[in-house]
């Protein structure tokens, strides 16, 4: 970053005034500490500092409320949900090149499983075999093979919403 002549000049103005500035302010305070505590009285009312006495200490205070549950050395235990991992978007097809009938792209899940594919609008599914693939299009959650994709509903339904397990 570089800065201007101009900037240069403010910097070097302001490097000077705290230089000169900060030796003046500690030689006319003569590093004297400033009154700790000022204290204000209103005319003819005299303040006399009050002293704790022995026999004045406050009674103890009982806060009302339910009472706890004794502790019994155990914690309750979290077990996983039975639902297996699940995701829900929208599904189309591809021919992949020429590539085996049962794979599919999910970037979402891992690769190499095989998925669970659920047709949300009338209840088929299939199960395919989840690849890498270099792209899928926006908004769309899972892309299937052609022949697969015909196990879920007709061609030009596509995309269609659907649900993942895996």
């Amino acid at each position: 970053m570089f800065l201007t002549a101009s900037d240069r000049r403010r910097v070097t103005l302001v490097g000077l005034f705290t230089l000169l500035v900060v030796p003046a302010v500690i030689f006319f305070t003569r590093g004297e500490p400033q009154a700790e505590l000022a204290s204000v009285a209103a005319a003819g009312i005299e303040i006399a500092p009050s002293q704790p006495d022995a026999n004045d200490s406050p009674a103890p205070v009982f806060l009302s409320g339910p009472i706890g549950v004794a502790p019994t050395g155990t914690a309750p235990t979290a077990y996983p949900s039975a639902d297996t991992a699940k995701l829900t978007g929208l599904a189309t097809f591809s021919s992949f090149n020429g590539a085996p009938v049962t794979i599919c792209n999910c970037p979402q899940a891992p690769y190499g499983v095989r998925l669970s594919v659920k047709n949300l609008n009338n209840g088929r599914s299939i199960t395919c075999s989840n690849v890498m693939m270099p792209s899928t299009p926006a908004n769309v959650t899972i892309v299937v093979h052609t022949q697969l994709f015909v196990g879920l509903s007709d061609l030009v339904n596509a995309p269609i919403p659907v649900s993942i397990t895996w």
